[in-house]
């Protein structure tokens, strides 16, 4: 038989038994009905007649009307969905049932025939794109890998837990963070004052660091990757879709051997900065950094690295330098409606790797159309999409008096605020800084807690 014809008479991925002993079990019992609407929908059954069953059966459930061979054939009746053999197959398939006991398992097997098939419509649909040469192929692949996404997260259904379970794990939680030195439910950042409002960087948190192009974003996120890394020794990885690797590598050694990052540029080194710049190559080499420098990343792809590294090197956080270079892998005319599904999949990202994202962001204009004493950056700001605000868990703006040129003088060089805007979990405030642009670094002062900077 040629390829071609065998391949036009595949059968797609079913189940006709699982499926069968599935509708078996809702029809003699309420407790499978329950069990089965929550992890199963229309689409995962293969069978047409099977299909109009389920959704009849779901139809009753949602009208408080029990489930049974006499209630589900009425309903199919009315909408005119009865097959072939009506009562007497509704009759057969609790006959079927070798034991509703086992239920969770013809679910898995159902729940895994779907996804098979969806993978299959998926690379179908991908094979299109490609035949077709519309698109690009990193548009394609990020596409592919979106949809992928969607049906792996679709699949991980949590269940529902009582609240003992809840406070189980928060107890233990909080026990860790008594046994910590520092009293730290979550990663420190090296900004003290700052730990100690968010009581570190914790696992499944999006963090958007925001502020104006030339605020320093990307170099305070280096500052905390650095102390989480070098310090605390825990495995960091940088996403940089506008700096190189190596220029990365450079402003982190700078700011570690705190030379001026000139030198390094301009070659005008003397003895003493090259053995500073050497020692301090020597501490980073040692710690576990990675740094991933694609200019053109998807969420999905970002994901699939995480995945990797984590299962190899350890994972426990992620700076992504920064969203506005980011492109969505489904194409839309609407920019908010892509930056939208890009940070919610960051959220999405975060929970499943159980790790917090520090995701750089760039603010709108609108700050600096505002007069002096109400130029500090509010959450509208946050460029391109109400949705950055939305997701993420912890909101932080980089303030520096001296950013404009007409603020500058004596009094403002180097003072520089760190906004904590928004805190899904905590307090707000602000916290005075220093900001060292010899060394590319911010540094605590002190810690003022408002809700405006003064000015």
């Amino acid at each position: 038989m040629p390829e071609k014809t065998a391949r036009k008479m595949r059968v797609p991925p079913n189940n006709y038994d699982a499926e069968q002993s599935i509708l078996g079990s809702m029809l003699l019992s309420a407790k499978c009905v329950d069990e089965a609407l929550v992890y199963l929908r229309v689409e995962d059954f293969y069978h047409p007649q099977h299909q109009d069953i389920f959704m009849a059966m779901e139809s009753l459930m949602q009208s408080g009307v029990p489930v049974d061979i006499v209630t589900v054939a009425e309903k199919l009746e009315q909408e005119g969905k009865m097959h072939i053999g009506g009562m007497e197959y509704l009759s057969r398939l609790t006959d079927t049932v070798p034991s509703v006991a086992n239920l969770g398992h013809y679910i898995r097997i159902v729940g895994d025939k779907s996804s098979m098939r969806k993978l299959i419509d998926t690379s179908m649909r991908i094979a299109d794109d490609c035949f077709s040469g519309e698109d690009d192929a990193d548009t394609i692949v990020g596409r592919a890998g979106d949809e992928i996404y969607r049906i792996a997260v679709k699949n991980a259904r949590n269940d529902i837990m009582h609240i003992k379970e809840a406070m189980t794990e928060s107890f233990v939680h909080i026990g860790e963070a008594m046994k910590s030195k520092d009293g730290m439910l979550g990663i420190p950042t090296g900004f003290p004052l700052m730990d100690k409002m968010l009581s570190g960087l914790q696992g499944t948190q999006l963090v958007v660091v925001a502020g104006r192009p030339g605020m320093g974003k990307t170099s305070f996120a280096l500052n905390m990757i650095e102390h989480i890394g070098l310090a605390r020794k825990v495995p960091s990885l940088i996403f940089s879709l506008e700096m190189s690797a190596d220029q990365l590598a450079t402003r982190m050694m700078c700011s570690e051997a705190r030379i001026d990052s000139q030198l390094t540029r301009s070659g005008n080194m003397g003895q003493e900065e090259i053995s500073r710049l050497a020692e301090a190559m020597k501490r980073l080499s040692a710690a576990p950094i990675y740094i991933d420098d694609s200019a053109t990343i998807t969420v999905t792809e970002m994901l699939a690295k995480a995945h990797r590294l984590k299962r190899t090197q350890g994972l426990g956080v992620i700076a992504i330098d920064y969203l506005q270079l980011m492109q969505g892998s489904t194409r839309t005319e609407n920019r908010q409606q892509e930056v939208s599904q890009m940070t919610r999949s960051l959220k999405i990202m975060a929970k499943e790797l159980n790790v917090p994202i520090i995701l750089l962001s760039q603010l709108s204009r609108a700050s600096e159309k505002r007069d002096k004493k109400s130029r500090f950056p509010m959450l509208s700001d946050l460029r391109e999409s109400g949705a950055i605000e939305q997701d993420a868990d912890v909101v932080i703006f980089l303030q520096r008096e001296d950013y404009y040129p007409e603020d500058r003088s004596p009094e403002t060089e180097g003072k520089a605020r760190i906004m904590i805007a928004k805190q899904r979990n905590g307090p707000t405030g602000n916290i005075q800084v220093r900001w060292n642009g010899e060394f590319t670094k911010y540094e605590e002062i002190d810690y003022i807690h408002d809700e405006e900077p003064e000015y």
